[in-house]
């Protein structure tokens, strides 16, 4: 069934390691260590997410990343939108080349409705109810663990 790819997913979790208020900055490789996320994948996601206006880097000694907006404000779509560009929103269920309003597969109708349901839910779900669940203990496991 549909997911979100395992970069957004790394994504969402990186940033719920960071301070919410966006004030104190953190180093890429405390993000990488808290979140168990490897750090040359890390930095690929980080760049993305920088590009994207949701994160800023300062390099030097006293640098680090930081949110460019309020944890509340920054919503798992915007990462999913950052990360993964806006395809993922479009793909076909099926995953059939050519699906289309023009040229429907079987499901696309059905689909069409539920995605608009996923965006609306991931619009409301905020990096800081992620923070708060990451909080309560939950912590993606890295798949060669």
């Amino acid at each position: 069934m549909f997911s979100l790819s395992q970069s957004v997913g790394y994504g969402v979790l990186a940033l719920a390691h960071m301070d919410p208020e966006g004030e104190t900055l953190a180093l890429a490789a405390d993000i990488a260590a808290a979140a168990n996320i490897p750090k040359p994948y890390l930095a690929k996601i980080l760049a993305k997410l920088q590009a994207a206006g949701i994160i800023e880097g300062k390099r030097g000694q006293n640098g680090g990343l930081r949110l460019l907006r309020k944890a509340h404000e920054i919503s798992v779509f915007d990462l999913a939108d950052a990360i993964d560009g806006p395809s993922w929103r479009c793909r076909c269920l099926l995953g059939l080349p050519g699906c289309s309003d023009d040229h429907p597969c079987p499901v696309h109708g059905f689909w069409g409705q539920a995605r608009d349901e996923i965006e609306k839910t991931l619009r409301a779900m905020t990096l800081d109810k992620v923070r708060a669940f990451t909080d309560a203990g939950w912590k993606m496991r890295n798949p060669a663990d």
